[in-house]
């Protein structure tokens, strides 16, 4: 059975970190998908898995969170998904994302950030829908 639920790709190494947030989007209704370091983000990327969203740490092991943000970016299939960073570093998030959370935070805090991505994110569809030609039926 395949998930209706808007899914996260949750993307952070710190162990208590992740498990807050996995539990706190789970409980909002999201299903949810984590990885513990950068490359291991890119291979689930790479498996076609295209979240509705990603909350993404910058300062991650093995591929750093800009270098996964730039992958996002430079794919036709993922660079319209809207990426929240939530950081501890001073580390200036990269263009594009759609907001920059600083660690410590709370997790209901996450959980309203995503849910405002994916608003906006219907709202675009909604105003590209609207903005396409339409074919006149005959």
């Amino acid at each position: 059975m395949i998930s209706e639920l808007p899914t996260v790709l949750l993307i952070e190494d710190d162990r208590a970190t992740r498990e807050m947030f996995d539990y706190a989007l789970r409980l909002a209704g999201f299903a949810v998908s984590v990885a513990a370091d950068g490359l291991s983000a890119l291979r689930i990327l790479d498996q076609h898995f295209i979240p509705s969203v990603i909350v993404l740490d910058l300062d991650l092991p093995q591929v750093s969170g800009t270098d996964v943000h730039q992958e996002i970016v430079s794919h036709a299939e993922t660079q319209a998904i809207p990426v929240v960073v939530v950081t501890g570093t001073t580390w200036q998030a990269p263009l594009g994302v759609f907001r920059t959370l600083r660690k410590p935070i709370n997790s209901d805090v996450v959980v309203s950030v995503v849910q405002q991505a994916l608003i906006a994110q219907e709202i675009d569809r909604s105003a590209t829908n609207d903005a396409a030609p339409r074919r006149e039926e005959t």
